[in-house]
């Protein structure tokens, strides 16, 4: 396989080797894959959380067990807050 890098790709690597956080074009290639597929893997996760959370709504729902929305939409706002400063 050939993988062609862009410019700004090359001299990231570079600058990763020059400081001695890396011995090989190879590890920081290594390292970045690894980060890229944990990502991956707890994005699944979460998106298989965030099924099984709707199923359960869903099925409280389907009960009669509602809340009202503007309940649900004054969480939904203290969630995004909170997320907000979080990522601060």
């Amino acid at each position: 396989m050939n993988i062609t890098l862009k410019p700004e790709q090359e001299r990231f690597i570079q600058d990763q080797l020059a400081i001695g956080r890396f011995k090989s074009a190879d590890e920081v290639l290594a390292q970045a894959f690894m980060l890229l597929e944990h990502k991956y893997r707890e994005d699944d996760v979460w998106i298989e959380d965030m099924r099984l959370k709707v199923d359960e709504a869903k099925a409280e729902a389907d009960l009669g067990h509602v809340l009202p929305l503007e309940a649900v939409m004054a969480q939904l706002q203290a969630r995004f807050r909170q997320a907000r400063e979080n990522q601060a």
